[in-house]
């Protein structure tokens, strides 16, 4: 689930619907928050078994430092790392630094297929295509899963494919029929998702069918 907030995470962990929690500079942002670990430690409390909290810098120096101190929280914490700065600068050897210092990381803001074919060659822990960035960008992100899942096995590796930027409940879907291994999700789009109206409409059915009867 896409969130920072530590209430989301708790109410939606109950359901057991989700398994970890994403967030990155803008969800903090928007939320009014003011730093990154502790809102790591927030949601760490509500019991998630990850989160994956994304550096700040642009800078690699800086930026690796950041990654040791957020992975140093919880060993349930994944590093997020963009692919590319805001300069259009690859961030392979930043990638490969923090990898090879034991944090598992999940290289994000990849819109392409070939990006996502170069940063799996980096063998991260997670790899995230942007699902509706990927389609704006003019490519079907459907078509680019398929052919990263396939690139990944065949090189017997085992990077778990993440999609990200969902934004309505049909993307929820459609990336769910991908070979992907996770789908991240703002809460009020997965509430949307999980509600039909033809579903309300039976339940409503039996609840009046069920009045005057005995268990």
């Amino acid at each position: 689930m896409d969130s920072v907030t530590a209430e989301h995470c708790t109410d939606w962990l109950q359901t057991g619907l989700i398994h970890g929690v994403t967030t990155n500079s803008t969800l903090l942002a928007k939320a009014g928050a003011t730093s990154v670990s502790s809102t790591v430690k927030r949601i760490l409390a509500s019991g998630t078994a990850e989160v994956h909290a994304q550096v700040l810098s642009e800078a690699d120096a800086e930026a690796a430092q950041q990654a040791m101190a957020l992975a140093s929280l919880d060993p349930r914490v994944r590093v997020k790392i963009p692919f590319v700065t805001s300069g259009g600068r690859c961030r392979a050897g930043l990638i490969r630094r923090v990898r090879d210092a034991g944090v598992k990381v999940n290289i994000t803001v990849c819109t392409s297929r070939a990006e996502l074919y170069a940063a799996l060659l980096l063998h991260p822990e997670y790899l995230s295509l942007l699902w509706c960035r990927t389609r704006d960008a003019g490519e079907d992100p459907a078509q680019a899963v398929r052919a990263v899942a396939a690139r990944r096995d065949q090189t017997s590796g085992d990077t778990r494919l993440v999609i990200g930027s969902i934004r309505e409940p049909a993307d929820v879907t459609a990336a769910l029929d991908t070979p992907c291994d996770i789908v991240t999700v703002p809460p009020a789009v997965l509430e949307q998702w999980i509600d039909h109206p033809r579903s309300v409409e039976m339940a409503r059915q039996f609840a009046t069918d069920a009045e005057g009867l005995v268990a």
